[in-house]
Formats: C-alpha cells, sequence, structure tokens
C-alpha cells in the first residue's frame, strides 16, 4: 500500500560498505507498527533483561532504579553453586568490564519480526509483514542493522528495529580456548568471594577483631577454591576488592558504632563547641571516623577519642506535632527546638504564651525555602535559651506547647 507522501520525508542514511555488500537492500526510515520503547539515556546504557557478562561469567540485568547503585545483575549460577543478585554504580559497571552481551551477531543470529509488523521506506512506499517473518543478519553497526528475508534485504536505524532473536550460532571453542578458560580470572575470584562473603558474615560483623576474622574468611574461600586453576596474585587482587566492597557495603547500610556517613556531629567540652558531619567511615583504620568540621578542618579518630573529646552524634528531628520540633544530641549536650506558624499574625500572637512554656526565643525566622524549614511551616521560632535546666523538663515544656492549637489566636482575657 501507499504512504502519505506529505507525512513522509524520505533521508538517504544508506552506509556506503552496506550499499557495497548489499546493494538490493531497502533502506527502512520509520516503523509504524510495533510501537517502540525509546532507547535510554547513554549514561544509562542497560534496559531490563539484557544479558551481561564479564569474562566468562554471564548475568541477566533485573532491576534498575534511580538510587547510587542503579543496576541490580542476577548471575548464573556455577557449577555447586546458586546464582545471586547484586547491584553496581556504572563506576564499578566500568571497573569490571560488565558489558552487553550483542542480541544480533552479523551471521550467527536468525529472528523473527513480529506479525503485522508495517514499515516506510527511503521511496515512501509502506510495507506490511502480514505474519511473523523470519529474517537473518547480515551485518550490523552502531547505526544501522541489515537483514535479509526470503525475498528482500532490508536496512533498518538500529533504534527502529522491532526484530527480536531467536536462535544464534556458538563455536566450539579450541582444547587450548578451553584450557586457557579453565583458569579464573579475578573478575571471576571476585565473584565468588562477593557471594562467599554476603554469605557468611554476620550482622554484627563490623565489631568484630577483622583482621583475625579477615584472614580466616579467606582461607575458607581459598578452600572452596582448592579444585579451580587460578593465579595467587589474582586471588589476593579478588579477595581485597571483594573485602573493601563489602566493608563499604556494610558500613553504609548498617553504620559503625552508631554513626553513618552524613551523620551530623557535635563536639561539646568545657564551654567549647562546634558542629560537622561524619564524612567517611573506614572500619580497618585505627582512626575510622573522620570527620569534616563546619570550619573546613577534615579530621580523623578513633571511638575512645570520639568520647574523650566529648563528639557524639546528633540525632535526626523529632515532631511533637505539626508545629513543634527538636533535636539533640546522643549524649544530650546539644538540645534545639523550633515552633513553627502558618503566618506572621499568629507566630507574633503567640510569642508571649510559648515563650513562658519554653524559654527565650530568637527572632522570628523567615524561612520560604523547604531545606530551612524544621516544622514545615513557613515562619519558626527557635529556642535560644531553654527555660529548664533538665532535658526531662524542656521535653516536658515543648509538649505543652504541642498540644495547643496554634493554628489559632490564643484566646485572651
Amino acid at each position: 500500500m501507499n504512504a502519505n507522501k506529505s507525512i513522509i520525508n524520505p533521508h538517504k542514511t544508506f552506509p556506503e560498505s552496506a550499499s557495497q555488500h548489499f546493494p538490493q537492500a531497502k533502506e527502512v526510515v520509520a516503523v509504524i507498527f510495533p510501537f517502540l520503547i525509546p532507547a535510554p539515556a547513554e549514561e544509562h546504557p542497560f534496559r531490563l533483561n539484557d544479558i551481561v557478562k564479564t569474562g566468562n561469567q554471564y548475568g541477566i540485568v533485573t532491576s534498575l532504579n534511580k538510587t547510587e547503585k542503579p543496576v541490580t545483575i542476577t548471575w548464573d549460577a556455577s557449577p555447586g553453586e546458586d546464582s545471586f543478585s547484586w547491584t553496581y554504580n556504572l563506576d564499578e559497571i566500568r571497573a569490571l568490564t560488565i558489558s552487553i552481551v550483542p542480541q544480533f551477531i552479523p551471521q550467527k543470529t536468525a529472528g523473527k519480526l513480529p506479525a503485522c509488523t508495517t514499515i516506510v521506506l527511503a521511496n515512501s512506499e509502506q510495507i506490511q509483514f502480514s505474519n511473523a517473518t523470519r529474517f537473518k543478519v547480515e551485518s550490523l553497526t552502531e547505526q544501522h542493522i541489515i537483514i535479509s528475508t526470503i525475498d528482500q534485504s532490508y536496512l533498518f536505524p538500529i533504534n527502529l528495529f522491532p526484530g527480536y532473536p531467536t536462535i544464534c550460532t556458538i563455536d566450539i571453542p579450541t582444547p587450548q580456548q578451553l584450557k586457557a578458560a579453565s583458569y579464573l580470572s579475578v573478575t571471576d575470584i571476585r565473584i565468588r568471594a562477593k557471594t562467599h562473603l554476603a554469605l557468611e558474615v554476620p550482622d554484627n560483623f563490623l565489631e568484630f577483631a577483622m583482621p583475625i576474622y579477615k584472614q580466616q574468611l579467606k582461607e575458607k574461600i581459598a578452600q572452596q577454591l582448592s579444585e579451580e586453576n587460578y593465579q595467587l596474585l589474582d586471588f589476593d587482587i579478588a579477595w581485597e576488592e571483594a573485602w573493601k566492597q563489602q566493608l563499604e557495603n556494610l558500613t553504609k547500610k548498617q553504620g559503625f558504632y552508631g554513626f553513618r556517613e552524613g551523620d551530623c556531629i557535635l563536639q561539646h567540652r568545657e564551654g567549647f563547641q562546634r558542629m560537622g558531619r561524619v564524612q567517611h567511615l573506614n572500619v580497618e583504620e585505627p582512626r575510622p571516623f573522620h570527620i569534616q568540621w563546619n570550619s573546613g578542618e577534615l579530621l580523623s579518630y578513633s571511638l575512645r577519642e570520639l568520647k574523650g573529646l566529648g563528639i557524639a552524634r546528633i540525632e535526626p528531628i523529632v515532631k511533637l506535632s505539626p508545629n513543634v520540633a527538636y533535636q539533640i544530641s546522643e549524649d544530650g549536650s546539644y538540645f534545639t527546638a523550633w515552633i513553627g506558624f502558618r503566618t506572621k499574625a499568629l507566630a507574633k500572637a503567640w510569642l508571649i504564651p510559648v515563650k513562658k512554656l519554653v524559654g527565650h526565643l530568637s527572632n522570628l525566622i523567615d524561612c520560604q525555602i523547604s531545606e530551612l524549614q524544621h516544622t514545615g511551616y513557613k515562619y519558626e521560632y527557635a529556642v535560644e535559651c531553654p527555660r529548664h535546666k533538665t532535658l526531662n523538663k524542656r521535653l516536658e515544656a515543648l509538649a505543652k506547647v504541642a498540644e495547643l492549637d496554634l493554628e489559632r489566636t490564643p484566646f485572651r482575657r
């Protein structure tokens, strides 16, 4: 059937090399059916169910999300082991040389075009394949794919190709190739080690005497690989990488002695006070807590030094009501609270009653930006000088404020 030429803009994109080898191939410029899923962004090249490989290990992409480790790959089972899943960020994927296995391989892959596939050629002619149509892949580049059916060849832009593979010829390796493949690579050993660690380490693993425990785990995985062929240097490299990643994953998931990366920190000792943030945790170092102070200074501490210097974690903000919130440090040395209001008029009307309960308040803070809000309201008072000395009394006073209806003007006698 003929296409409406007013909506078709033919353009010549046939590569010269392809035209030399397949001079009769018809150029496809549009696919009307089936509807195609847009290609992923360049910085995120994976789709769900993509087959991937690293070394001689194969897997499938089973999850994609927008976290810091967006790609989940389920690796095929090895002899005597179950399949397992692992999450990766894009840097790790590049470092581990994880790549997508090509769906189409010239001269080796056959497939089908879905029934009712409808295409538009460069001369504006429309062609519909009523039934599922078999094809063979003749040529493939980053931009184009050339296929041949029983009676014709077609050149598709790769991003418009609607076909799917059904069969692929696999070359049988030579004895020399089989011998080389019998040696585990660094990647093979790393994957085995990650699986071993994921199954072996207990919940309180980070608090163990790790140098001893690390050696025990290393000896255990070495015993599991005793029947395999590998280079000792490759084993040491792969083990250290797997061990380091396991520690990093556990530290981010569980924290270390109550501290997590990104936690706010307060140092309060003998009248001296400063605030900072946990920049990094390295549990294998003598001073595992790396703290970036607000002054810009980056220092490392042991757990004993944290306690001796009065350095404590600031707990997340607690909301007693929609209008009342507070935050304290783990050791109770730091306390601050906020009372929020919907309007300036309400804030001014409640100033004296609230002040009598909790103590001296700051000037009214106009925090129109949500990042500056603690209660969620646009206008807030901060409790600058609490009325009570003990934390329990301060919280009791805040609880009384939380019981007030701060959405209405206070009753005046």
